[in-house]
Order: C-alpha cells, then sequence, then structure tokens
C-alpha cells in the first residue's frame, strides 16, 4: 500500500483541532468534486490525464492526510491510502482504465459518508489564493513569529501603554492583542493565574473555525465573538485581518460601553501594528 508521507503540504501545523475539525468538511467535498470531474475527463478523453485535475487532486489528498494525522484519524488515513494508490494506478496506467476507475469512483463515493453534508463553500476550496494563504499560515505558526513581520520593543510598550491609558478600566481585567498565528504581542491586565499564551493560541483557533462557520452561512467571517460567563466575560474583536484584540470584563459593565470603546482601540491598533508582506 503507497503511503503518503514526507512531502506532505502540511496547512494545519500548529492548528488546534477544533479549526480542523471546522475546515475538513470543505476540503473533503472539494476532493470528491474534483475525483468526480477526473473521472468524467478520463472517460471522455480515452485515459488522457487532465493535468490541472489530477494535481489538485494530488494536492488535496495531501491536505487530507495531513488533517487526519493531527486529528488521529485512523479510518481517513486508511481511506486516503486507498485513494492514492488508485491514483498511482491511473498515473502510470499499469491496470485497465475502466476497471481502476470504477475502483476510483466506489471508494469516492465511500468517502461521502465520512463528508457528512456537503459543505457548500467546497468549490472555492482549492483556489490558489486560498490555499497560498492557508500554507503561508502554517509556515509562519511553524517558524513561531513571522519573519516578515516586526514589532520592536518601544512599539509594544507604546501599544501597552496606550491601552492602559485609554482602555483598561474599572470592569476590564485583561486586554491581550494576538495575531492570527495565536502569538501574544501584548497582554495588560490584573489577571496573574492566566495563561496567556495558552488563551492567545484557543484564541486564534477559536476564530479560524469560525470563519468556517461564517462561510456556510454565506458570510466571510465574523468580526467580533463574544462569551458570557457567570462573572466575567470574553469579548474577541479582529484587527484589520491579522491581529485580535481579547477582552475579559465583568459582566456587570455594559456591552454597548465595552463595544464602542472596543472599535475605537481597534482604529488606532489597526494604524500602529505593521503588516505582513503580501
Amino acid at each position: 500500500m503507497a503511503q503518503i508521507n514526507g512531502d506532505i503540504q502540511d496547512i494545519f501545523r500548529g492548528a488546534e483541532k477544533i479549526e480542523i475539525f471546522g475546515k475538513l468538511p470543505g476540503y473533503l467535498w472539494s476532493y470528491i468534486d474534483t475525483a468526480h470531474a477526473l473521472i468524467r475527463d478520463l472517460r471522455g478523453n480515452s485515459g488522457i490525464i487532465p493535468e490541472p485535475t489530477f494535481s489538485n487532486l494530488e494536492k488535496l489528498t495531501q491536505i487530507l492526510y495531513s488533517a487526519a494525522e493531527h486529528l488521529n484519524n485512523e479510518d481517513l488515513k486508511a481511506e486516503l491510502n486507498r485513494h492514492s494508490d488508485i491514483l498511482d494506478r491511473l498515473k502510470t496506467g499499469e491496470a485497465p482504465l475502466e476497471e481502476t476507475l470504477n475502483s476510483f469512483s466506489a471508494v469516492v463515493d465511500s468517502l461521502q459518508n465520512m463528508a457528512g453534508r456537503r459543505h457548500e463553500a467546497a468549490d472555492s476550496i482549492l483556489d490558489t489564493a486560498t490555499l497560498d494563504k492557508e500554507i503561508l499560515r502554517a509556515e509562519k505558526i511553524k517558524g513561531g513569529r513571522s519573519a516578515d513581520v516586526f514589532i520592536s520593543a518601544e512599539l509594544i510598550k507604546d501599544i501597552r501603554d496606550y491601552l492602559t491609558r485609554e482602555f483598561l478600566s474599572e470592569g476590564i481585567s485583561t486586554v491581550l492583542v494576538i495575531d492570527s498565528a495565536g502569538t501574544l504581542i501584548v497582554n495588560i491586565g490584573d489577571k496573574l493565574e492566566l495563561d496567556v499564551v495558552g488563551l492567545a493560541a484557543v484564541a486564534a483557533a477559536n476564530f479560524a473555525a469560525t470563519e468556517q462557520i461564517a462561510r456556510l452561512i454565506g458570510e466571510e467571517d465574523f468580526v467580533l465573538l463574544f462569551y458570557k460567563g457567570h462573572l466575567e466575560s470574553f469579548h474577541f474583536c479582529r484587527v484589520g485581518t491579522e491581529y485580535i484584540i481579547v477582552t475579559i470584563f465583568d459582566n456587570a459593565l455594559s456591552l454597548g460601553l465595552l463595544r464602542l470603546k472596543i472599535n475605537e482601540v481597534a482604529q488606532v491598533l489597526e494604524t500602529k501594528l505593521p503588516h505582513r508582506e503580501a
């Protein structure tokens, strides 16, 4: 059995499992659609392999295998290995074409049981810009702080002073500024027992997962999230496309007033924080 390893383009490296679960259905349905397109093309063109479609299918196989690895999903890995074997046979032509296509069609249909309800965004999942963004994000996480953005100690102090002066007030216990990869940039407040590094990573993964939920209902993204606890609540707000403000506040504080203040702070931080190079 062919094993998919080594050269996997691991776009999920450093991601939380909740984020991978959120993205998996879209990639599964994109794979299924691309596989059906390949089968149709091969049957209609006397077995001539359409290179772009075949290349996309190989790329999706690698992406799905990396997701299965991170989720410890042995069933999906076994299924993908079956697919990889058949793709190898198609490429080498070592078996009769119609027999191989019938086998491929059967394993693609079985994959639909794993995919669940159809993901409406599947058609655009292989968009070059989308994949490049995912791969770039993985590289940034893999290497820690992105090499193409530098936040100086002076800027961090400036942001901390600004938040302390203009935003931190009675009722707000903690404010974090993080990037979309989950890197903690600034932390101010009085909750000394808080695992701010862990919170930063989970907050970024949570935002990434909700992006998938947003796309399911026709939105590009949710710009803020709010979680109400018994005594304190969490408010997450995007700053541009690359940063997130996480605020922990007392439930006695007016949410409307807080949102007004955060919107103002987000506009200021967007002008202060550097942006990654394209």
